[in-house]
């Protein structure tokens, strides 16, 4: 007889020859040792295959169709319906050659079908394709597993950027203000970023007194490269003393450094505000932003700011105009990133105007979580959000 060929890495893999048959059991056995399989073990019927799976947990099953106590069909049914053998490669070897016959155990589960006589060339030439699209599959499965793992860190990581209920908590009972947030990138990373700043020395002490500079950025792009601008961001933020900047400066410094950090064609959208609490109002600049929103108590509907500027990133001479809205005691602040705007109505898109609308639906709400939540909820009821979203409100306290 022929030297059978050499499978490559068939030594490790472990295969489990079900037949009823000694004779076909050992024959299929020496086939396979001298085919380079080493670990093989063998069951006599179906029952017994299922009864050995978690000990020798095969990589794949040689299964003859017509045994006593529990066939093949039957077998490759119950194996189906286990959850950790559902994708085990099942190689029917059966004198059965009937196009039905090959239906019925393709029905059942069966990967692979070859008929009796076996051919030792073609049998061994599948057992290896099985198997090393198996392992394929495996280190597939690691790499999704390890990859999942490190974008759960990595997302934790971008949400300790924002600010912590305890730190909204401490700037509410310094500077008068609170807080209600949300956050969720349209993957499992994004390009949203928000924070603030208060410093208290600035115009005296007490509550509602000081400065709060409030900031939301929006990175072009999705995912990995957008986060990553987003970690680039929050470390240029951090290295600045923001005490004595307006909102255009914040915007024209943070632009400059921006420019030669970003590849070619990224760009950021920002706004950056200031809460004025002796006058009464929100100073704000923007670079491409979304329109900030503005109501006070009684009001019927938000009063929307202008957002025109040039995003961050395109050119590092850009200046940006200082703009300004009322923002009297028991006044609110909504600000928001494009993916809140950007939802298909028909053949257009949500927009500004038509989330003002349903912001007025919700305006007499007190409580700023139970606000946003509420205004999510209508706006997935409008359509799917593709985008990155980031939403805040501003309360300032009467």
């Amino acid at each position: 007889m022929n030297k059978l060929p050499e499978v490559p890495g068939l030594e490790t893999a472990r295969v489990l020859v079900v037949d009823d048959n000694r004779v076909n059991r050992h024959l299929l056995q020496a086939l396979l040792e001298r085919g380079g399989v080493t670990r093989i073990e063998m069951a006599e019927d179906g029952n017994d295959a299922l009864a050995r799976l978690d000990t020798f947990r095969p990589d794949l099953i040689l299964l003859d169709l017509m045994m006593p106590n529990l066939d093949g069909f039957e077998m490759c049914r119950r194996l189906r319906a286990l959850p950790t053998w559902k994708d085990l490669p099942v190689l029917v070897q059966s004198s059965l050659n009937r196009a039905e016959d090959r239906a019925k155990a393709f029905a059942a589960g069966a990967t692979d079908y070859v008929t009796k006589p076996i051919n030792a060339v073609e049998l061994l030439a599948r057992v290896r394709i099985h198997l090393q699209n198996r392992a394929l599959l495996h280190d597939l499965q690691c790499f999704r597993e390890r990859t999942e793992s490190e974008l759960s860190l990595a997302r934790k990581m971008q949400e300790r950027l924002m600010p912590s209920p305890e730190r909204l908590a401490e700037v509410e009972a310094a500077a008068g203000v609170g807080i209600a947030a949300h956050f969720a990138p349209s993957s499992e990373l994004g390009g949203d970023f928000w924070d603030l700043r208060h410093n208290a020395g600035e115009r005296g002490q007490g509550q509602g007194q000081g400065r709060t500079m409030l900031y939301m950025v929006d990175f072009s792009g999705h995912g990995v490269g957008a986060a990553l601008n987003t970690f680039r961001l929050h470390a240029i933020c951090q290295q600045m003393d923001m005490s004595g900047l307006t909102p255009g400066a914040l915007l024209s410094t943070v632009n400059r450094r921006l420019c030669a950090l970003l590849p070619n064609g990224q760009f950021a959208t920002m706004l950056a505000g200031v809460v004025e609490p002796a006058e009464n109002r929100f100073v704000y600049a923007s670079a491409g932003s979304t329109r900030p929103m503005v109501w006070a108590p009684g009001d019927a509907e938000p009063l929307l700011g202008d957002s025109a500027g040039l995003p961050l990133g395109l050119l590092a001479s850009a200046e940006y105009e200082e703009r300004s809205l009322p923002l009297p005691p028991g006044g609110r602040l909504f600000l928001y990133s494009d993916g809140a705007i950007e939802i298909p109505v028909g053949n257009d898109v949500l927009d500004e105007p038509g989330l003002a609308a349903l912001v007025a639906e919700r305006m007499g709400e007190t409580d700023g979580d139970r606000f946003l939540d509420g205004l999510l909820d209508r706006l997935r009821a409008i359509g799917p959000i593709d985008d990155d979203l980031t939403a805040l409100l501003l309360t300032r306290k009467g």
